[in-house]
């Protein structure tokens, strides 16, 4: 899996398009946790039903890809994933263990504009 800034969106979606990738787009769904996140990435992977509530049935429907895709080249572009990682640590390691393991996918994982960026001052207040 490879992190990213959100703000590569962009230079990503081009250079995987001109690569020769199918791609496939998730959003992290809010609120962010396993079973949500896990129905968005098997709907943009067009995976069958089963892979959107059952994990092993996810690690089995990634091995048909190339199929399900038409291709030997899939990557998925995961739009907000950090946010899953800060509000669900757990869901974020399963499901990129998952995805890690998938041996047909390559995953961009998208995070904040700035990854480790300081966070923006605050205004101080008028008195």
């Amino acid at each position: 899996m490879h992190l990213l800034p959100a703000d590569r969106l962009e230079s990503v979606l081009g250079h995987l398009q001109t690569s020769g990738y199918a791609v496939a787009r998730a959003v992290t769904p809010a609120p962010a946790g396993l079973r949500s996140a896990q129905a968005e990435i098997a709907r943009a992977l067009r995976l069958p039903g089963n892979a959107a509530t059952n994990l092993d049935a996810m690690a089995d429907a990634l091995r048909d890809l190339p199929q399900i895709w038409g291709s030997e080249k899939v990557a998925m572009v995961w739009e907000d994933a950090g946010r899953l990682a800060g509000e669900d640590g757990r869901a974020w390691w399963i499901l990129g263990e998952i995805l890690d393991d998938a041996d047909d996918l390559t995953v961009v994982a998208l995070g904040e504009a700035s990854v480790g960026a300081a966070p923006a001052p605050a205004e101080e207040e008028q008195a």
